[in-house]
């Protein structure tokens, strides 16, 4: 005895599991386009602008005849903060956009 099979099912077949791809496949894109950077940029308002200024910083390690002073630097950074759709993100950016950029002004952010 053997069964026959409608005619309608390889379509309804191909048809779902061309469905699943696609379903599957979204967040795959989505983690893709993130990490290629091909994700759309989100257009935020600066809201508030600072330098934080250079540091130095001396710390001690301990050495094999006592303790060893290490020195450290670090640039001076310029942080934009930035409002989109009731979020904000810090914005770390070159010194030229900090010196031209101002409050109320537009940005593409490009989140994670």
């Amino acid at each position: 005895m053997t069964m026959k099979t409608p005619k309608s099912w390889p379509s309804a077949l191909n048809s779902l599991a061309s469905e699943v791809i696609d379903s599957l496949a979204q967040p795959v894109n989505r983690v893709w386009n993130t990490l290629t950077g091909k994700q759309e940029p989100l257009r935020a308002r600066i809201v508030h602008r600072y330098a934080i200024p250079s540091s130095r910083t001396i710390s001690v390690t301990e050495g094999f005849f006592g303790f060893i002073p290490v020195e450290s630097y670090e640039n001076e950074r310029f942080i934009l903060e930035v409002a989109y759709a009731d979020k904000q993100y810090q914005v770390e950016v070159p010194r030229a956009y900090y010196q031209k950029s101002n409050i109320g002004d537009g940005i593409d952010i490009h989140t994670l």
